[in-house]
């Protein structure tokens, strides 16, 4: 198996022609860009373009948090502008105003609903046209810098930083384009790069032999990080003593893009993990899959059942999630980025 836990076996041989005109299509596009063919346009504000050449999963969020926090610190008035992935509306949505939360995850996509209840102060909004996203924010809020969130691939908004976030996995290969592997651009791509971060660095140690690795690509600042587990906070604030316990059994529960990276993270923790429920990426759950998960941690004896901050924005836009949550024994785990090297 390859690291980005594809099986490299018949059907993905089959793929790779369809990959080579994938590729084929994406550096045409590019190209054309280059040339001024398609053209970008500029905003009256610096624009913080944090996006990955590859489809999800490289723990790319926390940096986008961990930025926005940074020009906070330096008196800025930050708004955070994504297309809204898996969200069930289309245009302009303000998910927060800075002050409080305009709209639920089904109206704004998983991520943008997290960030917005993670960042006070900070303007959260979704549009797929991130052109006329990034007016509106300007002009409705009065922002003077935008952190562009999977943004590397969206040309259209010019960008006065590209921060391209690649994980250990990715960059220890081997690489697939889509639809073969999870690759939307080869690691080519990120000449057009100006900073390159790589995601789940075990250690220093490590760092410097990605960094190597991928210096023969390209030779940009590299810095190098890990999503760091704060702590687990139960979904239900009253029952904090619950987690604090001597039973770290637990039954865990994602649809994020990488569920191996939340696995190490719970037993980072020092919890026992009875079993593990993987959904597809931006999942949103039906009654019947929270009620397999609950009766789960019963017949295995597990004190609780954690997920992820992202998967819990999901379950609170709906009556079923959020009596899902209101359950003793569930909980979710905070992350943040703690970089390790490049500061």
């Amino acid at each position: 198996r390859s690291p980005d836990g594809l099986a490299v076996t018949s059907w993905r041989m089959l793929l790779l022609p369809f990959s080579f005109l994938y590729g084929a299509g994406v550096g045409l596009r590019n190209w054309l860009f280059e040339r001024n063919v398609l053209r970008s346009t500029k905003v009256s504000v610096p624009v913080i373009s944090v996006g990955n050449v590859s489809a999800g999963g490289v723990g790319k969020t926390p940096i986008v948090e961990f930025i926005a926090r940074e020009l906070q610190a330096k008196k800025r008035k930050v708004a955070v502008l994504s297309r809204g992935y898996g969200r069930k509306t289309r245009g302009y949505v303000v998910v927060s105003n800075g002050r409080q939360r305009c709209a639920e995850a089904g109206e704004s996509g998983d991520e943008p609903a997290q960030l917005a209840e993670k960042l006070s102060g900070v303007v959260v909004a979704v549009d797929e046209q991130r052109v006329r996203g990034a007016q509106h924010v300007i002009r409705d809020f009065g922002v003077d810098v935008i952190v562009l969130d999977d943004g590397f691939q969206h040309r259209y908004l010019r960008r006065d930083l590209d921060v391209v976030i690649v994980s250990a996995e990715e960059v220890m290969g081997p690489r697939f384009l889509l639809p073969a592997g999870r690759q939307r651009e080869g690691f080519a791509a990120l000449g057009r790069a100006h900073v390159i971060g790589i995601s789940r660095c075990k250690d220093a140690r490590q760092f410097e032999s990605l960094r190597e690795n991928i210096r023969r690509f390209v030779d940009k600042p590299i810095f190098g990080f890990r999503n760091k587990a704060k702590r687990i906070i139960p979904a239900k604030m009253a029952t904090q003593k619950k987690t604090a316990g001597n039973d770290k059994t637990a039954v865990i529960f994602s649809g994020i893009g990488n569920p191996g990276s939340f696995e190490e993270t719970v037993s980072s923790f020092g919890w026992s993990i009875r079993k593990q429920f993987v959904f597809p990426d931006h999942h949103w759950y039906k009654e019947s899959e929270l009620k397999t998960i609950e009766q789960s941690r019963l017949d295995n004896h597990a004190a609780m059942i954690l997920t992820t901050e992202k998967d819990v924005a999901r379950l609170k836009n709906n009556k079923i999630g959020q009596a899902f949550l209101n359950s003793p024994e569930v909980g979710y785990v905070e992350i943040e980025a703690e970089i390790i090297a490049g500061q």
